[in-house]
């Protein structure tokens, strides 16, 4: 009786488990944007202004506007370029 009852226990840690593995989580939210540049261009942009190598690059809004935020790592720190999905103008940096 405690062998079914301990195989059955486990059949079904089992099969939660599995079932749990195969749920996706939830989409992250993307900020809704109809960007005529692409990352890659962004990217491009940022590097004629800040010479480094790229570790990230997202798109957000910032002061209202939806930019590419390209984080550059350099020999003085790390550094964003906020380049506008629209225009592919530099907007700001930090």
């Amino acid at each position: 009786m405690r062998r079914t009852i301990s195989a059955a226990l486990i059949a079904c840690f089992l099969a939660s488990t599995v079932a749990f593995g195969q749920t996706q989580p939830p989409a992250q939210a993307q900020p809704k944007s109809d960007a005529k540049i692409t990352a890659e261009q962004a990217t491009k942009i940022a590097l004629e202004r800040i010479p480094g190598k790229v570790t990230s690059v997202v798109m957000e809004r910032k002061l209202g506007k939806m930019v590419y935020t390209v984080e550059i790592q350099t020999p003085a720190g790390e550094k964003d370029v906020f380049v506008d999905v629209q225009t592919g103008r530099i907007v700001g940096t930090d």
